[in-house]
């Protein structure tokens, strides 16, 4: 799992494995609650904590996509939750 920030500096995103989508799915909701999601064909557009993110699953690997300053703190409240659950596993 890695967050990173896009060379355009307008957006950033976190990257996990496929495997890995319940883990972040329940990190999302014990931090901000039920998320909503709407399908595309190539995508789906997930919104929690009042922000809209772009969900994409390709070749294995999962990402959360944030075009906002918000979005990228949200972001990063995830991979601080699920660092720590996995640093308490490992311990």
């Amino acid at each position: 799992m890695k967050l990173l920030s896009h060379s355009n500096g307008n957006s950033s995103s976190l990257e996990f494995a496929s495997e890995d989508i319940e883990i972040v799915r329940q990190a999302i909701l014990d931090l901000f609650g039920e998320a909503t999601s709407e399908r595309h064909i190539t995508y789906s557009t997930i919104e929690f904590g009042g922000e809209r993110f772009l969900f994409q699953n390709e070749w294995d690997d999962a990402c959360l996509i944030a075009s906002t300053e918000a979005g990228l703190n949200l972001l990063l409240q995830i991979e601080r939750r699920l660092e720590r659950r996995l640093s308490e596993t490992i311990a």
